[in-house]
């Protein structure tokens, strides 16, 4: 027989096996798929979902979440989502203009007790573990909701992360105890949750969401001397120039933190150890 022959029957047969159920087709898969907004978030998401959830992160490494705008691609990937996770607090006003009564939104910022800012609530709370355990709970109430048979599974995942939040809130508590009251400047104003949860005062560069005048300039510059200040820190989404320009005036350096890195716990731990050496502790 010649080969193009027996390649046909041999599809012919293929087919009709598939058709009769003699062999399983494959099956979609049965994981909740899962949008977040930013990395931390979609961290707490995959802590507590595990192996029962197929998650998307919508803003992608070094892109600035205040004013991202997801793609057309995203977009259609977000309308079948089974339940789309946002951190609230005001950081993802740009969402209002996509929203659909048909899909399952949870707000994690639900219960934090927030700080304002000029009036608007500042939205960084995933920036302390002790808000993050709230986060992390509210996850896990809308995922229970969505996926009743998975509750165990996700009361069990979500415990086993907050007892990871709780050592990271014991790291730095211990790391920065003798940082009571001290000043650490910051490039822009990320990190209030952090410093109310640890007793430090937050300086930023930034004026209003605005590059700072020669008045806050001077102003910094003195704050940064007065206090023997031994870095600024910045933030990868945001132009460094005006910090190392205050630094190299002030005598000191410009060391980069991540509030938007992956692998949450041992990110925060490592800024906690910076904003410590920053100011000397």
């Amino acid at each position: 027989m010649h080969p193009i022959s027996k390649f046909a029957i041999a599809m012919v047969l293929a087919v009709s096996l598939i058709l009769s159920g003699c062999i399983e087709q494959p099956s979609k898969s049965d994981k909740l798929l899962v949008v977040a907004t930013i990395q931390p978030v979609g961290e707490f998401v995959r802590a507590v979902g595990g192996d029962r959830v197929d998650l998307m992160v919508l803003v992608p490494p070094g892109a600035e979440p205040h004013t991202f705008e997801p793609s057309p691609a995203q977009m259609k990937r977000i309308e079948n989502a089974d339940l789309y996770v946002k951190n609230g607090a005001g950081l993802e006003l740009w969402l209002e203009r996509f929203s659909s009564k048909s899909r399952r939104v949870v707000d994690s910022s639900e219960g934090v007790d927030l700080i304002y800012l000029n009036g608007t609530p500042d939205p960084h709370i995933w920036l302390s573990p002790r808000c993050a355990m709230i986060q992390v709970e509210n996850i896990c109430r809308a995922l229970v909701e969505i996926d009743p048979e998975g509750k165990e599974i996700y009361e069990n995942n979500r415990d086993a992360y907050i007892k990871e939040l709780r050592g990271l809130d014991e790291y730095l508590r211990s790391r920065l105890s003798g940082a009571g009251g001290r000043i650490f400047v910051v490039d822009h104003p990320a990190w209030s949750y952090l410093a109310r949860d640890y007793g430090l005062v937050q300086v930023a560069i930034e004026e209003g969401e605005r590059e700072p005048g020669p008045r806050r300039i001077g102003y910094i510059v003195k704050t940064v001397k007065d206090n023997n200040i031994k870095a600024i820190l910045v933030e990868p989404e945001f132009n460094p120039k005006m910090a190392e320009v205050i630094a190299s005036e002030a005598g000191c350096r410009v060391v980069e933190i991540d509030p938007l890195a992956g692998d949450y716990i041992n990110n925060m731990r490592a800024v906690g150890d910076l904003i410590a050496e920053s100011i000397g502790v």
